[in-house]
Parts: C-alpha cells; structure tokens; sequence
C-alpha cells in the first residue's frame, strides 16, 4: 500500500475543516462521532462503505481524494495508467518510451495484471511506429489478448487495453468487436472518459477499414466520428475524422467530394495551430491520427 495511506485520517480531516463540514455533518450515520474522531487520528480506518460514503458527504470523488493524498500527485499505478489512457493516436516515439519506462519501473517493484497489459501495448506501438514492424507488434498485442479473452466482461479498463491491440485480429473480428464495445460504452452515458474511448474506437476502426479498402463501410464509422467528435469539441478528432472522410471518398472515385474533405480538414487543422497535421494532410494522409499509418495492417495475422 502506498505509505500515504497511513495518513487517510489526517488528510480527510483537513479538507473537512477546509470545506467547513463538522464531524457530525461528515459521519452522519456512517459511523459515531467518536469512531469517526479515531479515523481522523489515524487510529483507526474505515471500511471501503464508510469511507465512501465519507468521502459522499465531503462532495469528493475517491479519484480526487487519493490525488491529494498523495500530496496533488499520481501514484505509479495511476502514472501508468494516466499515461497510456492520454496517449493519442499517433504519439511520437518518446512518448510511447515514456510509458514503457513507468511500466517498467511499476512491475520492478510489484506484479500488476493491467501494467504488464500496458507494457506489453507499448511494445507493439514501439513496433509500429519506430520500427514499423506489424508482425511484431502482433507478438505483443497477442500478450495482451491471451488475458482478456479469459475474462467473462469488460469494463473502462478492458475496453482500453482492447482499444489498444485492435491490430491483432482479422477484420471482420476487428467489426464485431468495436460495435459490441461502442454498443456497452453506451451504459457509461455520463462518463467522459467513455466518451473519449468510444472517439478512439471509431478512429481506428475508420483506419482499419480503410486499410482493407472497404470504404462504404469505414464511411459509416467516420459519420458517427465525425458527429461525436463535433458534439465533444474535440478538434483533432473532427479533422482526422474529415481526412479519413476524403480518404474513402478518393477511394470510392469521388475526387471533387473528397477535396473538399480535405479543405475542411485543413480549416480545422489551421485554427488549432496544428501545421505537422497540414502537412501530414497534404503528403501523406494515412499518418494522421493514425496508429497504424506506417504498416500494412490488411496482412491478416497467421
């Protein structure tokens, strides 16, 4: 346990005070006053119905609580995850090292089931993006996937490992998985990080199909990306969403549609001062925002 637990009473009793709460106010019927003046001594802790509910009379998340336990930092499991779930769709190389090393760092000191997955899809994005290795990249996802698919459901965590090795299967597996994910995401309606997965998630399987050439059927993934991603402000993921929109538009022999994609993507691209995406637009549109822009991903998996 990491050692600012020890001090779970000490810290719930200052942002009580701070909030101006009395013990009373916070305790309610979750525990007596004078158990309640123990757990901000330190002398005793809550079990985990008390200190949420604790934590629901002092208007604060656990998520909130265990950051400013940790003095207003992230322990090294939630680096770890922080980092991977921030990784964007195409980071650059020193990013993707970044997380390797807190990966690493984490599991030198304790086993941690979703740390090793993280890890090992750092690898394979080590393999995509710098050595532009599929075959390899498969090795590691398939790490990953060996573990999953013993798992009778998903959740947040899961889906975003998944998120991460959609490389590994053959396309029509790639389709019915993504629509199963974007089907139970909807259950998370009021979370904002569901709604950034589900972005992601239309993204690459938008890239994915394009890849394979299908592109009616990547047309009607890039629509719902182009909408969510208008609706979420998402700038990057409206203008990649515009680009895979004339990538298949160009692929289904409309070029004068397609441009007009491609202007729209630029518009966007220029108003968040993104110049590597222009570029990237103009030269080679298969690197934006795209994971899997320096491989071949239709060569089905053996």
């Amino acid at each position: 346990m990491n050692d600012a637990y020890y001090h779970l009473g000490k810290v719930l009793k200052k942002i009580r005070e701070n909030k101006g709460y009395s013990q009373q106010e916070v305790s309610d019927s979750t525990m007596s006053r004078s158990n309640y003046t123990k757990l901000e001594r330190d002398e005793i802790n809550p079990n985990v119905v008390k200190y949420l509910a604790i934590l629901d009379h002092m208007d604060m998340s656990h998520e909130e609580y265990s950051f400013i336990l940790n003095n207003y930092s992230l322990n090294e499991k939630n680096t770890v995850l922080y980092l991977y779930k921030e990784m964007n769709q195409l980071p650059d190389i020193s990013y993707v090292n970044k997380l390797i090393k807190a990966s690493t760092d984490l599991l030198n000191k304790r086993y941690d089931h979703i740390t090793k997955d993280i890890l090992e899809i750092a690898y394979g994005y080590y393999s995509l993006l710098e050595d532009h290795n599929l075959d390899e990249a498969r090795k590691h996802a398939a790490n990953t996937w060996d573990r999953l698919k013993k798992l009778d459901k998903f959740y947040l965590a899961e889906f975003h490992l998944l998120n991460g090795i959609l490389y590994l299967f053959e396309l029509e597996t790639v389709v019915s998985l993504t629509d199963k994910v974007l089907k139970d995401l909807e259950k998370y309606y009021c979370f904002k990080e569901a709604d950034e997965l589900r972005l992601s998630y239309l993204s690459h399987i938008s890239c994915i199909l394009i890849a394979h050439e299908q592109y009616d059927l990547a047309l009607k993934y890039v629509d719902q990306l182009l909408t969510e991603s208008k609706i979420g402000g998402n700038a990057i993921s409206f203008g990649a969403a515009f680009v895979r929109q004339a990538m298949c538009l160009n692929g289904l022999n409309r070029e004068k549609e397609s441009q007009k994609s491609y202007d729209l993507a630029i518009e966007i691209f220029r108003a968040i001062d993104r110049e590597d995406l222009i570029e990237l637009t103009h030269k080679n549109p298969k690197l934006v925002y795209n994971p899997y822009g320096y491989v071949n991903v239709e060569i089905k998996p053996a």
